[in-house]
């Protein structure tokens, strides 16, 4: 059973991850970030760390794929497997903007597959359908309305609604005058209640102007009151916006047809678009790391060259963080370092540690691209402070539970890396038990 998700979290590899979910372009491409993880297949391993290269080659010669304006249609397109369902405007909205990132992609990467082969690859699930497209702009405001053009019921409608309203509220004024002069109003304005004009008039006139009331405020000093001699033209706005709604209802329901036919190659090239991005972001890291594709050999052996510690770079920059050369593997499978404090050991144990999960995740090393890997089954990682009041183990209790998960399972497919074995207890009982596990690793052909 492969030991990643420990490592990781001992590791703190979810920084790297982090860093590079901010270099996504989208929330799809984000979300393919961060459910990167370790593999264990070096075919499709050495696939992706390909990929990422000419990504990266890609982005410092032509500075960008025309990735924008991907967008999570996943639920969009579910709904559209009901038959008569509505998409709101923002879904449709959505599946075009995606539907255009498609095109635009398809069209960029088609003139260039010659140049960029492994890229290319995703041409066949990229999706185009300028009618749909055209349909959904032509339709649909950015503002999130549906536009005039839609329909020409709809414009109808809305024209014969401008009418209705204009005429209405030059009623309605005519009206507050009458009354204003009166001294019966709350405020001289026209508003609305239950989709209907009225006019706020004081309570206790509330008897002196003919109409319905529809509501009172807060404080119970006003009433808004429907005058009797604007039911017809209320009733009428009432109805022209009712029509709109059953009418933009249509339209909604058309355009929410028109995708479901093409719900499949549409959730195709949703889902090309986020593997872009998020490659496109693994390219951007490796631009800002300096970082490269190492040489994978199917020997049991390791050889870091001018190799830096991954997220100390994020936080110091190149020129503050020391390079780390180191090889064993051959003759030597077992490496112990030793040193003073602050010199460098848990840097240089985690430069390896991050430097193979980040190879086996398909992303670039912050190293030579001279160095030499190995794909690992496990990587079992026993580091830092893991005392657990809750389980009452003590600092050295648990390096014990973690040594005991490592003799279980790791193997001559295995690097394992081991920070102050045996510390915590006694100096000679641990330097005892850290000599007979590091005689048994070695033994297994582990690389530890």
């Amino acid at each position: 059973m492969a030991e990643f998700p420990v490592a990781c979290k001992k590791l703190e590899f979810e920084k790297i991850i982090h860093r590079i979910t901010q270099l996504a372009g989208s929330e799809p491409g984000r979300d393919i970030v961060r459910s990167i993880s370790p593999g264990t297949d070096p075919v499709s391993i050495t696939a992706e760390l390909a990929r990422v290269s000419e990504m990266k080659e890609l982005l410092v010669a032509e500075h960008q794929l025309p990735l924008d304006g991907i967008k999570n249609i996943t639920g969009a397109l579910r709904k559209t497997t009901v038959e008569n369902q509505i998409l709101t405007v923002q879904e449709l909205l959505d599946v075009g903007s995606t539907l255009r990132a498609g095109r635009s992609v398809q069209g960029f990467l088609g003139k260039r597959r010659s140049q960029y082969p492994r890229l290319a690859e995703f041409l066949p699930f990229l999706f185009s359908d300028k009618v749909l497209e055209f349909n959904l702009f032509d339709a649909l405001d950015e503002s999130g309305i549906v536009k005039d053009s839609a329909s020409k019921e709809l414009q109808t409608i809305r024209k014969d609604s401008i009418a209705v309203s204009e005429q209405l509220r030059k009623r309605l004024a005519a009206i507050l005058r009458q009354v204003s002069e009166q001294d019966l109003l709350q405020d001289e304005i026209v508003t609305t209640r239950d989709a209907r004009m009225v006019i706020p008039v004081k309570t206790e006139y509330k008897h002196r102007v003919p109409g319905f009331i529809h509501s009172s405020s807060a404080s119970g000093a006003t009433v808004f009151i429907e005058p009797a001699e604007t039911l017809d033209l209320n009733n009428a706005l009432r109805e022209l916006q009712i029509r709109k709604q059953r009418e933009i209802d249509r339209i909604l329901r058309e355009l929410a047809r028109q995708v479901g036919e093409v719900r499949e190659p549409l959730a195709r090239n949703a889902r090309a678009l986020a593997d872009l991005d998020a490659l496109c972001a693994k390219g951007r890291y490796s631009i800002e790391i300096l970082g490269s594709f190492p040489i994978i050999v199917s020997e049991n052996r390791i050889n870091l060259l001018d190799a830096r510690h991954p997220i100390l770079l994020q936080t110091h920059g190149r020129e503050n963080v020391v390079p780390l050369n180191i090889e064993f593997g051959r003759e030597v499978g077992t490496l112990i370092i030793t040193g003073p404090n602050a010199g460098g050991k848990s840097v240089a144990l985690k430069t390896v540690g991050l430097s193979c999960l980040c190879i086996q995740s398909g992303i670039h090393i912050a190293a030579s691209p001279d160095s030499e890997f190995p794909i690992f089954r496990s990587i079992f990682v026993d580091m830092g402070d893991d005392q657990s009041i809750e389980n009452d183990l003590s600092t050295f209790s648990s390096h014990l539970v973690n040594l005991k998960t490592i003799i279980d399972g790791a193997d001559n497919h295995s690097l394992v890396l081991l920070d102050e074995i045996g510390a915590g207890t006694d100096p000679a009982e641990g330097g005892a038990l850290g000599a007979a596990i590091l005689m048994e690793l070695t033994n297994r052909r582990c690389l530890t």
